[in-house]
């Protein structure tokens, strides 16, 4: 059977009836279009009062009417099903036949040397097979646009269209992204001048990675405003998709604080999030193999012990000290940090022997993947002799990568191990986290302190741990996914080949989810945001991206089942141990 010749090339081509720049009225797979036969035409039916002599109306109309439902009975159910379709089509193709094709005029496009000008960046890059559409608008000037995206196998992807954002369809980019798993990604972009003349840009080449990333991403959104928030969230988005969707807001709970969230080993089953509600209290939020729980009580930053046992978290007094004179005028300063845990269903904390007095601060701890070692930043206590403080103090707390042995069967903790000193590195360490292979650790350098996210200085460094081992050595070097602007926030993916951190390269004001793949060897990625439908969300949308987490799957937990944990009026107690403070002219 015949088939309709609609497409030049083996691809998808999309092709769009566009109403104005901003609103594209309708889209339509051509691919699709080309696989319905068209059917045969119908057998011409001879009405008798065509041959007839004129007679009433009324009669003809009757006639009419019944020659017509003859006709609807008779039709084949094919053609019912496709005859109004073609119809349509019809008219289409004689109205806008030259927007369903690649247009003409291509061939004889001019060359330009460089590489067009797209945004988001999405360059040079490494993606996940799994990724969703990476949507971009071209920056180049011109009056219509056309993009192709293929690479080794499967069909490429053609867009014409007379806007500059260039949307993706997503089930053909799946399915060029499965077929091409290690292979490389081209797009090819041409802009046409208001003369008819098409120029064609250099082919931008990206790399399909053959390891999938973690499926959902995990993060809050607030603004960033210091005084001035009301509304937050913790969201979770389909990395595969454009779904997000809130499982905890703070309009469910007098508008009160949620954050540092936490998860065992990747996995959503196992969370914390940190409440601090002077309506309600504040509490850690426990969600454990579909049960939610609050207990109550003041924690930091929290550590899931890999067996899920145990729960690790920094107890500290932070401060917002406010710069007179600096791009990001915010800065945290710590009065105070040690380190407990405590058994989950004990609910009595314990203090790390050696990780409680007052002479150091403390601060992020985190365990190792196989829970023999709890890392932790550590740096001196410039507060406790309020005296001498001047304003320039909290620049000398300068904290130091450690570590410290645990031994869960036992309970039994070993002595503290300086990894990576300040005297050697010149920079303070935050946010120190150890991918899932035990192989690598990355953390953010910043020149004090341990709050990164407002320090425009910050950079993610990475030390190898295996080396380091058996060197007998630690050492860190600059990674390759950094910017200019603060990085912070990072979170390994379960099968250790990729990050995602938050970054500020965007705007010096917000935080946006970035990813980045990391090589056997550690080297890593030029980084990519995290993809939009509308390739320009990211510039009206007033909300920074804070500790964004990779996760094997959705937290399933219904946030009704969130939220009454939470109000829930008979919550449990931390068992909080006594802090002796230690003098410090005593050691």
């Amino acid at each position: 059977m015949s088939k309709i010749p609609l497409s030049l090339t083996p691809s998808f081509s999309w092709g769009c009836l566009v109403q104005s720049q901003s609103e594209p009225l309708q889209r339509f797979p051509v691919a699709e279009i080309n696989k319905r036969a068209v059917p045969k035409p119908l057998k011409r039916l001879e009405p008798s009062y065509a041959a007839s002599t004129p007679r009433k109306r009324g009669v003809n109309e009757r006639r009419r009417n019944r020659t017509l439902k003859q006709h609807v009975r008779t039709t084949p159910p094919e053609i019912r099903r496709y005859g109004s379709i073609c119809i349509f089509l019809s008219f289409i193709f004689l109205s806008f036949g030259a927007l369903w094709a690649a247009p003409a005029g291509l061939t004889e496009a001019l060359p330009v040397q460089q590489m067009p000008r797209i945004k988001p960046d999405y360059s040079g890059v490494r993606i996940p097979p799994n990724i969703a559409p990476m949507n971009f608008s071209v920056l180049e000037a011109g009056s219509r646009f056309f993009a192709r995206l293929h690479s080794s196998s499967g069909q490429a992807i053609e867009i014409s269209i007379d806007s500059p954002k260039i949307e993706i369809p997503e089930k053909a980019w799946h399915q060029l992204l499965r077929e091409n798993r290690g292979n490389r990604l081209e797009i090819e972009v041409y802009t046409q001048t208001d003369n008819k003349q098409w120029k064609r840009f250099a082919t931008i080449t990206n790399t399909i990675a053959s390891e999938e990333i973690d499926p959902v991403l995990i993060y809050r959104k607030i603004h960033p405003a210091h005084s001035t928030w009301s509304s937050m969230g913790l969201y979770q988005r389909d990395l595969a998709s454009f779904k997000e969707e809130p499982f905890l807001e703070n309009s469910r709970f007098a508008n009160d604080c949620c954050h540092c969230h936490t998860l065992r080993n990747n996995n959503p089953d196992n969370a914390t999030v940190v409440i601090r509600s002077p309506h309600y209290q504040n509490s850690l939020l426990v969600i454990s193999n579909g049960v939610a729980e609050a207990i109550r009580g003041s924690v930091g930053f929290v550590a899931w012990h890999p067996t899920g046992r145990v729960i690790a978290s920094s107890f500290s007094k932070p401060r917002l000290m406010l710069h007179s004179a600096r791009n990001d005028m915010r800065d945290i300063a710590e009065l105070e940090g040690w380190i407990g845990y405590f058994l989950l269903g004990t609910d009595v904390v314990k203090k790390v022997p050696g990780l409680s007095s007052n002479d150091r601060l403390r601060a992020f701890p985190f365990w190792s993947p196989d829970g023999r070692y709890l890392y932790y930043c550590s740096a001196p206590n410039p507060w406790t002799n309020m005296a001498t403080i001047t304003a320039t103090s909290h620049a000398t707390a300068k904290y130091d990568l450690m570590r410290v042995s645990y031994d869960l069967e036992q309970d039994q903790w070993g002595q503290p191990e300086l990894i990576l000193p300040v005297s050697e590195t010149g920079f303070s360490v935050a946010q120190p986290r150890i991918s899932p292979d035990g192989h690598w650790i990355f953390f953010c350098a910043i020149p004090y302190g341990c709050w990164p996210t407002y320090d425009s200085t910050s950079d993610i460094y990475g030390i190898d741990l295996v080396a380091g081992q058996a060197a007998g050595k630690y050492t860190a070097r600059k990674l390759e996914l950094n910017s200019s602007e603060c990085e912070s926030w990072l979170s390994w993916s379960s099968n250790s080949r990729w990050v995602v951190f938050s970054s500020k390269r965007v705007s010096p004001l917000f935080n946006r989810p970035h990813i980045s793949y990391v090589f056997p060897n550690g080297e890593c990625s030029k980084a990519f945001i995290v993809p939009q439908k509308d390739p320009e969300f990211y510039d009206s949308l007033l909300k920074t991206y804070t500790i964004p987490t990779l996760a094997k799957g959705p937290i399933t937990v219904p946030e009704w089942k969130l939220v009454d944990a939470i109000k829930h009026s008979g919550r449990r107690p931390l068992s909080m141990p006594s802090i002796q403070v230690v003098d410090p002219a005593q050691h």
